[in-house]
């Protein structure tokens, strides 16, 4: 029997309570009394991006993405700024079809690249993004904390 496919779609406001599991699972339950404010930010500012994966109405993936200005390239940049597939779904193409539909999105808003942070210690998020076509970036990323 063939698996029923993935459809791809944006998010709404109403799609949070949905999202959260996937969003619990990959900042490890840090979840922050501001998150919903800001999943809604992302869903109704034309700088962020929500997509999500679904499979009989149900959520197994979520991309969250940025558009912004980068002086080194330029111009504007698109970021990946979150990627999760639910653990079940994966190796079944979910997550290339979310990066490949955001990247079809960057070049229609004439983004020069894409930039997407993963953690150094996680091979498999690597691998993945190199069988996209990604390079690896010769630079650290240091941030400084308000909070």
């Amino acid at each position: 029997m063939k698996k029923q496919l993935a459809t791809i779609r944006m998010a709404q406001t109403s799609d949070y309570s949905n999202c959260l599991p996937l969003f619990r699972t990959l900042y490890h339950g840090d979840i922050g009394p501001d998150f919903k404010q800001t999943f809604e930010n992302f869903v109704n500012s034309e700088d962020g991006v929500i997509m999500l994966a679904e499979r009989s109405s149900k959520v197994i993936g979520v991309l969250v993405g940025s558009y912004h200005l980068d002086i080194d390239w330029e111009g504007r940049i698109a970021k990946i700024d979150a990627l999760i597939v639910e653990e079940a779904y994966r190796k079944e193409g979910i997550g290339k079809k979310l990066v490949q539909r955001f990247i079809t999105m960057a070049r229609r808003k004439q983004c020069k690249a894409i930039k997407s942070r993963i953690n150094r210690k996680n091979v498999v998020a690597q691998k993945f993004h190199k069988s996209l076509g990604f390079t690896e970036a010769d630079t650290y990323e240091y941030f400084l904390d308000f909070e």
